[in-house]
């Protein structure tokens, strides 16, 4: 009996589960809906004001899905056309379209409310760089679009991330972001460690770290790990087997402690090497950025110089 009554409710579920179900419309991968807003990405990025006011219905809605004032009225036909001329206007490269890893779907609901229009829905890209700013911006976006029966965007409703936006906004002003520093402890830090290399000795050039300090360069290719402390030592020492450095002179140097993130010394040397295979002198500028933590210690370590030199 409980085999059967076990039975029974397996069933029973089943058949619930499937009746719940209810096609509500029809998603198309190719419509002419889908061709409207091809048409709309055309006359945004080529800033032809005319066709876009061609391609909106005189009773368009623009909405973004992201907005926190339930107050806010939607943007009109004419705000959305002003819009795209501003952006096109303050900004270069400006373009919106479909990504590449994505395709819209056009759907055609059986609800009645819905009726008279055809939903695209679209994922986009919106990109270029700030005209006032320099700052590049390339954005993911997912939009709604509704077409009417005249072939006219009447509606949309776009959901977009704002934060990487927020770069060019801080940029249209002038904002501080720490001091600069001609003498402080920590270039006393830097010229001591790197003073120690012209003088071969090691010891005192790395006690300048912190234990868990990372080393990184234009040695490494782009995205690699940073070089452990154990990793960058046997580097040093490679290195030194094949040069001697005969002079490392400092030509610039500045300490910037910054609001945003931890302070850096930066400085510039005039390194002359020789070449032990052959005896030649060799002298090349080294840029060099050192991080350091609030206990004076080097965290991280940036070398820029150019290897074909030597």
């Amino acid at each position: 009996m409980k085999t059967k009554l076990t039975t029974l409710l397996l069933v029973a579920s089943t058949v619930l589960v499937f009746a719940q179900k209810k096609k509500n419309g029809t998603v198309y991968i190719d419509h002419p809906a889908i061709d409207v807003v091809n048409q709309m990405y055309e006359a945004v990025n080529s800033n032809n004001l005319e066709a876009l006011n061609t391609l909106l219905s005189d009773d368009y809605k623009g909405i973004w899905g992201d907005e926190m004032n339930k107050d806010r009225e939607p943007q009109t036909k004419e705000e959305f056309v002003s819009n795209v001329d501003a952006w096109n206007t303050k900004n270069r490269y400006y373009s919106l379209g479909s990504a590449k890893n994505a395709y819209p779907d056009a759907i055609t609901y059986s609800d009645e409310n819905f009726k008279d229009v055809t939903f695209v829905y679209c994922w986009e890209v919106l990109s270029g760089v700030g005209g006032m700013t320099g700052v590049k911006f390339t954005q993911r976006r997912h939009t709604q679009y509704a077409i009417n029966s005249d072939n006219k965007i009447s509606f949309s409703r776009t959901y977009m991330n704002q934060m990487p936006f927020m770069e060019s906004w801080k940029s249209r002003t002038n904002l501080s972001d720490g001091k600069i520093y001609s003498n402080h402890s920590n270039i006393n830090t830097v010229r001591k460690a790197m003073h120690a290399l012209q003088y071969g000795n090691l010891d005192h050039f790395f006690e300048a770290f912190d234990e868990n300090a990372t080393f990184d360069g234009l040695f490494s290719d782009w995205g690699s790990d940073d070089l452990s402390m154990d990793e960058f030592k046997a580097m040093q020492a490679d290195f030194l087997s094949n040069y001697s450095v005969e002079s490392l002179d400092n030509k610039w140097i500045k300490y910037y402690e910054f609001e945003s993130q931890k302070g850096l010394v930066q400085s510039w040397w005039r390194l002359t090497l020789v070449r032990k295979s052959d005896n030649k002198t060799i002298t090349i500028p080294v840029m060099v950025n050192h991080r350091f933590n609030d206990e004076g210690k080097i965290t991280k370590s940036f070398e820029a110089w150019s290897g074909d030199k030597i």
